[in-house]
């Protein structure tokens, strides 16, 4: 009983503080994989402009000759 109260005169529940440890490790997860995700894609960016140049390269070697 002196949970109960306690727990009530605080204006909480029992369930009040896991849930709001979860929700902080889902904010943080989805802020990781944000980070990651753009890191990702600024990479692929970099990468196909690499491609794309190498391209053009051979593409214009080959007429030359």
């Amino acid at each position: 009983m002196a949970y109960f109260e306690f727990v009530h005169n605080l204006g909480i529940h029992s369930w009040d503080i896991p849930a709001l440890i979860a929700l902080i490790a889902m904010v943080v997860m989805i802020l990781v994989h944000r980070s990651n995700q753009k890191n990702r894609e600024e990479e692929f960016e970099k990468d196909l402009d690499k491609k794309i140049q190498e391209i053009r390269e051979e593409t214009g070697t080959e007429q030359d000759a």
